[in-house]
């Protein structure tokens, strides 16, 4: 017959094993457990798409006017060289990761493609810029009227500039260029021919995580 000491002693041991392996299956579970996003809301911000003079002088020989949808704001730029300037509010939705360069910026607003001399016209609207990693960026939209089909009308490839300063981040110098499905879409609407090839607008981001 055991003696008391040595049925205690046997009970100690066995309650240590048990928090060992409770304390080796928590770690486990914490190795397993996936990370935590680190998307970060977007609180406010603006998207600045400016078409360069280039691309101005190829779309005024079509006959090819871009003009805003509110809250869509426009001016003309006219150093160096006349271009089109246009303010995208960003809309409620948009997320930001900025270590992994990953997000998705929602916009107000629209912008209108319109053939003035035939009074034709395609809508774009439900602007989103989706950045894949730094520099696979995608400029969607709702192409058309209701219901409005989404494409990728636009795409970049080249290295912005990013930068952060507490919660404010500024992506400089996108350079999206159009699809085959923006110009596809274009040619159907307006029965004009773009370029998918050459640099349609140079875009820059500003805006505020929570």
């Amino acid at each position: 017959m055991r003696s008391p000491q040595a049925a205690g002693t046997r009970r100690a041991r066995s309650s240590a094993i048990v928090v060992v392996l409770l304390a080796v299956l928590v770690a486990m579970l914490a190795a397993a457990a996936p990370a935590r996003a680190a998307s970060m809301k977007v609180v406010s911000g603006n998207t600045y798409l400016t078409i360069p003079q280039a691309q101005v002088s190829a779309l005024t020989v079509m006959n090819v006017a871009v003009l805003p949808v509110s809250p869509v704001s426009f001016r003309f730029q006219w150093e160096p060289g006349v271009s089109w300037w246009y303010d995208l509010p960003m809309a409620s939705g948009s997320t930001f990761d900025y270590a992994a360069k990953k997000g998705s910026v929602l916009h107000k607003g629209k912008l209108r493609f319109v053939n003035v001399l035939t009074d034709q016209d395609l809508l774009m609207g439900g602007l989103r810029v989706v950045f894949t990693n730094a520099q696979t960026i995608a400029l969607s939209s709702a192409v058309g009227l209701a219901p409005a089909t989404r494409a990728v009308v636009f795409t970049a490839t080249n290295l912005p500039a990013y930068s952060k300063q507490g919660k404010i981040i500024k992506i400089e110098g996108i350079q999206f260029r159009l699809t085959d499905a923006g110009a596809l879409a274009l040619k159907l609407a307006l029965g004009v021919d773009l370029s998918a090839s050459t640099l349609f607008a140079v875009t820059d981001l500003q805006f505020k995580i929570k």
